[in-house]
């Protein structure tokens, strides 16, 4: 299923492109058809960071997200993305003490906060003084209305953040927005926005439900979460894709369904899962993906059984190893799109290292290819065994997966 967002670049003074909005879009057209407000910001989240990938789609360059009164209000907004996500409180926002409480938790926490389509009134005065970026349309507005902005904005003394210029149509206007002192300027004369396409990777609904459902409370089981991630690949694929994007900064890859749990902690697991099931789904779960969960839980077997350390790994070492099959594209380009650890990477791509060397014996054996069964200190009966605990395994998930809820 393709996916569809557009992207706007803002320039400088110097027409240097130093950021992107990013546009809710429905299909390969030209504006917005917006039924849900909130939807549609979480389905720009969703496709910008776990499915198309934001390095794809702004070079590594910050984006301007429309972000709702609700999803402020809520505190719905993933706390983990500062590095590169710019939250863009819309015109529409009653700004009241829940609102205001989060844009002052958002900035706490590293983010810079844009105001669209900015006019000034006292109820927006308490955000002002949070403001990195203050955006005015200047088409609506006018020259002599933006001159009265500007007057109000100096006058309020909490001004800080750098002003915007939106919707410049031509080259006078670039020049006469230059000269009354905005810092960035975005609209058609500079770049249109420009479309952007994607597939989507679709997760199951059913396992999505359950770790939300899991997840309810204020108190989780690590390991029964990790358990129920692990149940479907693509959403494994999906939240690994998002911890380990430039936009959390990470020192070190994270590379297993436990360490992408503990790093998430439960309230931004509640986000994404949420984004990821309204970004589109099916509820079908299949041979081939069952095929990667006993995989998965065959390499994770056999990694404990030789004290292999980090067995997370060697668990998503199987399962991501269908991915190929289930979504359709090479394995190498999908591994560009996921960063992992080279140990990872390696043992999929090429089958090297120790993972490697469980991961294709693994497959060997899966496949009935027992003369291709590498020699790992494991003998024939143990890994028959494990063959048959991960089978059961996987039939479990699989009746727990079509069961009703």
């Amino acid at each position: 299923m393709e996916i569809y967002l557009a992207r706007q670049p803002v320039f400088d003074r110097d027409m240097v492109a130093i950021a992107y909005e990013l546009l809710f879009r429905s299909g390969n057209v030209a504006h917005a058809i917006i039924d849900d407000p909130n939807a549609a910001s979480m389905k720009v989240l969703a496709n910008a960071f776990s499915e198309i990938g934001l390095d794809t789609i702004t070079s590594g360059k910050p984006a301007l997200v429309n972000i709702t009164h609700d999803i402020l209000a809520k505190g719905d907004l993933p706390k983990g993305l500062h590095a590169l996500l710019i939250p863009e409180v819309l015109e529409t926002v009653v700004v009241n003490g829940d609102v205001i409480s989060e844009v002052e938790n958002l900035v706490e926490l590293g983010y810079k906060v844009a105001l669209d389509d900015f006019e000034y009134s006292e109820a927006w005065k308490p955000l002002l003084q949070y403001a990195d970026y203050i955006k005015l349309d200047v088409m609506a507005l006018g020259v002599e209305g933006v001159e009265a902005q500007l007057k109000l904005l100096k006058a309020s003394g909490v001004l800080r953040g750098k002003l915007v210029a939106e919707k410049i149509e031509t080259y006078e206007e670039f020049e006469i927005y230059k000269a009354m002192g905005f810092d960035y300027f975005q609209g058609y004369f500079l770049c249109k926005p420009h479309l952007v396409v994607g597939k989507s990777i679709p997760a199951s609904q059913q396992v999505l439900v359950s770790l939300l459902g899991e997840l309810g409370g204020d108190d989780y089981d690590v390991e029964k979460v990790s358990s129920i991630i692990a149940q479907d690949p693509r959403l494994s694929y999906k939240l690994l894709r998002v911890v380990n994007s430039a936009a959390f900064g990470l020192p070190r890859r994270v590379t297993s369904i436990e360490d992408t749990v503990v790093f998430l902690g439960a309230n931004e697991l509640r986000r994404w899962a949420g984004m990821l099931a309204l970004a589109g789904v099916d509820n079908k779960p299949n041979e081939l993906l069952l095929t990667g969960i006993k995989r998965a839980k065959m390499c994770e077997f056999a990694a404990k059984s030789l004290k292999r350390s980090n067995p997370g790994s060697y668990f998503a070492a199987g399962l991501l190893s269908v991915l190929d099959a289930l979504l359709d594209q090479p394995l190498d380009l999908l591994m560009k799109q996921m960063p992992l650890s080279p140990e990872l990477e390696q043992a999929l791509l090429e089958g090297g290292g120790e993972l490697g060397q469980i991961l294709c014996a693994v497959i060997a054996y899966d496949e009935g290819r027992f003369d291709k069964v590498s020699p790992m200190g494991l003998d024939a009966n143990q890994m028959w065994e494990m063959y048959l605990d991960a089978v059961q395994w996987a039939e479990k998930v699989s009746q727990s997966m079509s069961a009703p809820h």
